[in-house]
């Protein structure tokens, strides 16, 4: 194993920090359904930071991705692969999102109704995230219990962080509020998300999983 090799499960832990940086660097953006009056406020209040924020969403996208590619490398299952896939649909939506925080942040008066609607947009998508990130911890779950590289509480750990991201779907229903779409229940299963990324990339560089063989 290469040194490079050796250290890739560290993507996970890295990509973790990238994505909490985005919770530190600004507050919250307004929720779904908020007025264009806070809208227009936070964007041309926090201009410089919310730039910050797309630079450490499109690294903590990119290395998610290669955290995955680096579990599937190890079990090389279904599961595991499907894990990959899951993860790279993630990515898509955290860049969708950033696009449109980009076109809020980058005009310094934007049209109130179009400021909304790209407000909407981006809490949205972050919400709509939670699809494949279900399906990305569901599957890791999956590959993880049926590895002999892995210990089984990590994924039962996965499992609890992908029923987070179900019990969030309730932002679909609520138009406004503290449940709408970019509220606590999405912070909470998102957080949940980095807590298992962080373990299982902690987990992978002290145990020095290694490779398995493909099943027959």
């Amino acid at each position: 194993m290469s040194a490079l090799t050796r250290w890739l499960p560290a993507s996970g832990l890295l990509a973790a920090i990238a994505f909490a940086l985005t919770g530190l660097i600004s507050p919250p953006p307004p929720v779904a359904g908020a007025p264009a009056a806070d809208v227009i406020a936070y964007y041309a209040g926090h201009h410089a930071g919310l730039e910050l924020e797309s630079l450490a969403d499109g690294i903590g996208a990119t290395l998610l991705v290669v955290f995955a590619a680096t579990i599937h490398s190890h079990i090389r299952s279904m599961p595991s692969l499907t894990a990959f896939a899951a993860a790279a649909i993630v990515a898509a939506c955290v860049f969708v999102q950033v696009a449109a925080f980009q076109a809020l942040a980058f005009r310094p008066n934007p049209e109130p109704t179009r400021a909304a609607l790209l407000n909407d947009l981006q809490s949205f998508t972050f919400q709509v995230a939670t699809f494949p990130t279900l399906l990305f911890l569901g599957a890791a779950a999956a590959a993880i219990m049926s590895s002999r590289s892995f210990p089984r509480w990590l994924g039962l750990a996965a499992v609890a962080a992908a029923v987070l991201q179900a019990v969030s779907w309730i932002s679909f229903f609520a138009p406004s509020g503290n449940l709408a779409a970019g509220g606590p229940p999405d912070v909470v299963s998102f957080a949940a998300q980095l807590a298992w990324l962080v373990a299982c990339s902690l987990v992978m560089l002290a145990r020095r999983v290694p490779v398995e063989s493909p099943a027959p």
